[in-house]
């Protein structure tokens, strides 16, 4: 699978070449596993196989260890306000969209980051850690400041490595799944982990590891050189959870592709087409390679029926489980509500720690 075992594997066997600090880290920050969405509304297939497959996966093959999924609705709002029923919405369908999925919030504490206001303390006292000129730096910044140009750019922006960081430390999370985009981020927060743990000599946090899956970025259906996303114009870049059938068929026919016939995977050369194959190379959990291999002799078109068949199999379950959920908008938020409980109570414990460590206490 993406995690094997070994990567969680329990320091059980503790031999006395460890110092007594070491054992005492080893047993102080048992494995944790924290990660995180923007509640886009609906996700779609980037999404999955981005992010909420390898969560199944972990939940799957990790059950033991504590899970913690939370909807960043907190960092929804770093680039200015947003229309708050949009937001719930948001939120809800995200929720909904994530059970439906197979994220089990009986075993996966499943939440609203914004809930937990320590998250935001935390925030702050890291903060104090860091520096302007680092957060400036960073590429996600860099990216997007520039369409702020006239009005200015919002702090969310700046600060919402931080926020993220703080995400994290505040479950003292030992794993963390992310997207390989996150990279940059996940250094900031190792560093953060350890200048706290340094600054207020208390080892407050475990210094936690990034769970990058490998897999390609599904770029967009309309326009292959962009990942697909939600921000695209086009509803018809990208395939959701909940699409139909006609739908999905639609979509996938007037893809962009090229006038080429045979099938090849040069994704210099043949960006769209080989979107096609890295799209059905991640329906079918397998390799580019793998997909052009049993291509032989097919066209474009067959490429796009194939993708169309095999997505609706894999989309159904989820889209019929979501019509179901969203009839009980009351018993998503019941379920939400009991999760942050959970994490309420894992988050106040590491507070405890950390306000007396700074000083607050």
């Amino acid at each position: 699978g993406m995690v094997g075992r070994s990567v969680l594997r329990k320091a059980t066997v503790i031999t006395s070449r460890l110092s007594s600090t070491e054992i005492a880290m080893i047993t102080k920050h048992p494995d944790v596993i924290l990660s995180g969405i923007q509640p886009t509304g609906v996700p779609h297939l980037g999404n999955y196989f981005g992010a909420i497959r390898p969560w199944l996966k972990i939940q799957k093959d990790q059950p033991s260890t504590p899970f913690f999924l939370g909807i960043a609705d907190m960092h929804a709002i770093s680039l200015g306000p947003v229309e708050p029923e949009k937001l719930r919405n948001d939120v809800f369908h995200m929720a909904a969209s994530l059970m439906a999925s197979g994220i089990d919030p009986s075993t996966t504490v499943l939440f609203r980051m914004s809930t937990i206001p320590e998250i935001a303390q935390l925030s702050w006292i890291l903060g104090s850690l860091q520096t302007v000129s680092k957060l400036n730096r960073l590429p996600q910044y860099k990216d997007k400041s520039g369409r702020f140009a006239r009005s200015g750019v919002p702090l969310g922006l700046l600060s919402y490595p931080v926020l993220q960081a703080a995400d994290v430390l505040a479950f003292r999370a030992t794993h963390v799944p992310v997207g390989a985009d996150q990279s940059q981020h996940m250094n900031l927060l190792t560093d953060l982990a350890l200048s706290a743990n340094t600054s207020w000599k208390e080892e407050m946090f475990p210094i936690p590891k990034a769970m990058i899956s490998p897999h390609a970025r599904i770029k967009s259906l309309r326009a292959p050189q962009q990942k697909m996303s939600k921000s695209d114009s086009s509803e018809r870049g990208r395939i959701n959870l909940t699409d139909d059938v006609d739908s999905i068929v639609d979509k996938y026919r007037k893809a962009q592709s090229d006038s080429e016939p045979q099938i090849e995977y040069n994704p210099g050369r043949r960006t769209a087409v080989a979107n096609l194959i890295d799209i059905l190379a991640a329906v079918r959990d397998t390799t580019p390679e793998a997909i052009v291999e049993e291509a032989k002799g097919w066209n474009t078109v067959q490429l796009k029926d194939a993708l169309a068949t095999e997505t609706e199999q894999l989309v159904a379950p989820i889209r019929n489980r979501y019509e179901t959920i969203i009839k009980d908008p009351q018993e998503v938020y019941r379920i939400l509500e009991a999760n942050e409980e959970k994490a309420r109570a894992t988050v106040s414990e590491t507070m405890k720690v950390v306000l007396k460590a700074v000083g607050f206490r």
